[in-house]
């Protein structure tokens, strides 16, 4: 079992939207008919957006895509999550990706067409890091959470910061489960499944030291995620230049407990030109396991 203890960021966001919403509880009750409106909507549309998966996509089980459905047994048992996801796979045209969502109490992983296509091409441990990472939502409950403090979403950038560390306390969770496919698996996100294999991660990772403007700053600062750049940390490719240990055939799940502090990670040095790797500037956001 893993016990997961998300790290401050994470914490100070939501606890700063709870205070938001207790606050705006009084005077929202003018508002509630609107609010309550606007709820309907989003189950109605939820519950739509659920029927088309399980009406058109591909529902896994362990007798459709038994390979992904053990991929998903395995790390619900690892996060210690009892009641497995409802896993469906969906063509998207292309786009590589997978989701958590919720609906009634139940829990969907939404996993599309072209992701799986990677597992076929050998590259499982990819397929395991974005797993992982999309399993770490449903055991925080992230969809849930954002539903109960909904009063704070009026106030600007506070949600968006939350969701930004999540994002950052689930792929520190993808890392921890499957260390080999964490670069290669953003780089993948962000290049494509062909394109992923030329890139340059060291190079793609200090970008922003060139590519820096107000406008990649804002442009992240009004999103839910952060720059796909700044999601590769040192410790991710201290395990991309040591792959060798995780074997496919001899790789074995670290059993280890997520930690709340955030220590200073030392600077890598590792490459043959004595090249130092300098500490990102999202590493303020991960919590160390």
């Amino acid at each position: 079992m893993k016990k997961i203890e998300i790290h401050k960021k994470e914490k100070l966001y939501y606890n700063l939207m709870i205070i938001t919403s207790v606050l705006l509880c009084i005077p929202g009750i003018l508002f509630l008919p609107y609010m309550l409106l606007i709820g309907l909507f989003v189950f109605l549309s939820t519950g739509l957006f659920i029927g088309y998966i399980k009406g058109s996509g591909v529902h896994v089980n362990k007798d459709q895509f038994p390979d992904l459905y053990t991929i998903v047994i395995e790390q619900c048992k690892i996060l210690s999550i009892k009641k497995v996801p409802e896993v469906y796979i969906v063509e998207s045209g292309g786009l590589l990706n997978a989701m958590a969502t919720k609906f009634v109490g139940a829990n969907y992983l939404i996993i599309y067409s072209d992701l799986y296509e990677v597992i076929m091409d050998g590259r499982k441990d990819i397929v395991e890091f974005i797993i992982a990472h999309e399993l770490c939502h449903v055991k925080r409950n992230h969809v849930y959470k954002k539903m109960y403090v909904f009063p704070s979403l009026i106030i600007p950038f506070l949600h968006l910061a939350y969701s930004r560390a999540c994002e950052y306390t689930c792929d520190r969770v993808g890392y921890e489960l499957s260390p080999k496919g964490a670069i290669d698996g953003i780089k993948l996100l962000a290049s494509g499944k062909r394109l992923y294999t030329k890139m340059d991660t060291r190079v793609y990772a200090k970008q922003l030291e060139v590519t820096d403007s107000f406008w990649v700053w804002l442009s992240e600062k009004l999103s839910t995620h952060p720059h796909l750049s700044k999601r590769i940390t040192p410790e991710m490719q201290r395990a991309s230049f040591n792959s060798f240990r995780y074997s496919d055939t001899k790789k074995t799940l670290p059993n280890t407990t997520v930690k709340d502090d955030i220590n200073n990670t030392p600077d890598f040095k590792k490459n043959k030109e004595g090249d130092t790797l300098k500490k990102e500037d999202n590493q303020r956001f991960m919590p160390n396991f």
